[in-house]
């Protein structure tokens, strides 16, 4: 296995993009996160429990 890690004959700019892109697309996710707004969190952190309340309506009646 660390042979293929030494010998890579040419494809490291397939890693290295690859890493990139991973890195890129976390950071964003990150960046994201941190500047979403709190009431925007609140109303994502209750929809499921909303569609069990209203299943819960719905079987009642």
């Amino acid at each position: 296995m660390f042979k293929q890690l030494t010998n890579l004959n040419g494809d490291e700019m397939y890693l290295i993009t690859s890493l990139w892109i991973f890195l890129v697309f976390f950071v964003l996710v990150a960046c994201m996160l941190f500047w979403m707004k709190k009431d925007h969190i609140d109303y994502m952190k209750d929809i499921p429990f909303d569609d069990d309340e209203k299943q819960n309506d719905q079987q009642s009646e």
